[in-house]
């Protein structure tokens, strides 16, 4: 059975529409970007320190963001019923998670292309950032899936999104201030993220970079595959 399209544009559509209505997971998207702005504009020329508050709160708006804002829209719609109702509609699970993970996916690179004209960037250093943003966007709504998935509720999926995509996202600016976590944090795609971001247009590539992404994603698939198993969606 092939996926169609206009399903998945449908979910899109709908979300644009929902979010709208929904002021508490909209302002995710704005509040690290804006954070962001009033640092950078404020006390990084001051400091010279633009581009470590950019890659610090860049990594947070790929890192935590799409995992609280996923873990949201799934788990609020199986707990209102929303979700049973589109699967008989005639919506297949694949399709409506494909649409809820690209919704979130435009909402986060549109929002955090803001970053690029807090910084000096070419087009290369440009597009290498938002790349890299993709990329820790992409793990992130896996891991908002699995969550989402897994929580009975919206409550349940807050007390596990909140504390996890935490972690996550700010060990990375922990770890620049004390090298003990960062042994520790180096092997978390959010690190790795960071890192990059922070000097995009002349930062080298390592096996151990590339390793720890892959795997952090393949790790982030295999739970959202697990959960989806376990406690299908579709039921």
């Amino acid at each position: 059975m092939k996926t169609d399209i206009s399903h998945i544009s449908a979910v899109f559509v709908k979300q644009c529409k929902d979010i709208l209505k929904n002021t508490q997971v909209l302002v995710l998207f704005f509040v690290y970007p804006l954070v962001a702005a009033v640092m950078t504009t404020s006390v990084g020329d001051q400091l010279g320190q633009t581009d470590f508050f950019i890659s610090i709160f860049a990594t947070m708006h790929a890192v935590f963001t799409p995992v609280v804002v996923t873990a949201s829209i799934i788990s609020e719609e199986k707990e209102k019923n929303t979700l049973r109702v589109l699967i008989l509609s005639g919506i297949r699970p694949v399709e409506y998670l494909s649409g809820i993970g690209g919704f979130v996916f435009f909402c986060t690179m549109l929002t955090g292309s803001s970053y690029l004209a807090m910084g000096s960037y070419d087009v290369r250093s440009g597009a290498a950032f938002m790349l890299c943003m993709a990329i820790g966007c992409i793990c992130s709504i896996v891991l908002g899936l699995a969550i989402g998935g897994f929580a009975n509720n919206s409550i349940g999926a807050n007390a596990l999104a909140v504390p996890i995509s935490m972690v996550i996202s700010f060990l990375p600016m922990i770890a620049y201030f004390n090298e003990t976590i960062g042994k520790v944090s180096k092997y978390i795609y959010g690190q790795q993220i960071g890192n990059f971001m922070l000097s995009p247009s002349d930062y080298h590539l390592t096996g151990e970079t590339i390793s720890v992404v892959i795997i952090n994603f393949l790790l982030c698939l295999v739970a959202f595959i697990l959960v989806f198993r376990h406690n299908r969606i579709d039921n």
